[in-house]
């Protein structure tokens, strides 16, 4: 993830520059009745309601729902034609992915698609599979695709991805035996190395470095995701054609019982 939001499920292969501005980290009651759909009623019966009610399931089924996403990620700048969300449907029906829009309680009387201020996801298992990061039994869940509209920043992505922690429990998106959280973020190292490998890329890329302090690594760090290991990662291209893979931060959070 570049700049407060981590790498789809679809490999995190690769890191295109323009979400660093787009996701910088400076950023029930129950009536429950047979004509909700399960998405709905899904969001309504967490354990954890007050925190989860804050993120709402997609159902990407819903032409509506469709469009809203592909019109979020054609603002974030990445995974943003209809075949990326048309596979993360196949994934979500699968049961291998899952994602929610946030809804912040200001928007929440608001219909959709008005209501839904970004989305985030979890993630069962990677392409190709990679079970440090995430495993089918959902002992282990990857943070993905995280999205705030530039207007709701402020806060709401730390929110979102706390309500996220809580809904990793919950089957069918998570497991009760879920262990820990795991992300993949651009390396610290790019935003506080002033060094020609590091920080110099940035020039190299026709962009200004970002302030020093705002890595989305160090991001999530402060929640309590603590890096195990960096490598080379993420494909990128410097304005001279010169290609680039660049260094991942390989983020985990244990969670609590």
């Amino acid at each position: 993830m570049f700049g407060g939001a981590v790498f789809p499920a679809g490999g995190p292969a690769r890191c295109p520059l323009q979400c660093f501005r787009h996701l910088s980290p400076r950023e029930s009651r129950y009536l429950v009745t047979a004509t909700l759909r399960l998405p709905t009623l899904c969001s309504l019966i967490s354990p954890h309601n007050k925190m989860s009610s804050l993120l709402q399931i997609i159902d990407l089924h819903d032409p509506v729902e469709f469009d809203e996403l592909l019109h979020q990620r054609d603002l974030c700048g990445w995974d943003k034609m209809a075949s990326d969300i048309e596979a993360w449907r196949t994934a979500m029906d699968a049961g291998t992915r899952a994602m929610f829009w946030i809804v912040p309680p200001s928007l929440a009387h608001l219909p959709l698609p008005d209501r839904c201020a970004g989305h985030i996801a979890l993630v069962s298992e990677m392409s190709p599979p990679n079970e440090e990061l995430a495993r089918p039994d959902k002992s282990i869940l990857y943070l993905s695709s995280l999205f705030i509209r530039p207007e709701h920043r402020g806060g709401l992505g730390r929110k979102a991805v706390q309500a996220l922690e809580s809904w990793a429990k919950v089957p069918p998106y998570g497991s009760p035996h879920c262990e820990a959280i795991t992300l993949t973020a651009l390396d610290r190292r790019y935003t506080e190395d002033d060094s020609e490998e590091w920080g110099g890329v940035w020039a190299r890329f026709g962009q200004q470095a970002p302030k020093k302090g705002s890595s989305t690594e160090d991001w999530y760090a402060r929640m309590g995701y603590v890096k195990w290991k960096s490598q080379p990662m993420f494909d990128e291209q410097f304005l001279d054609g010169t290609k680039i893979k660049l260094v991942a931060a390989f983020l985990r959070k244990t969670l609590r019982e």
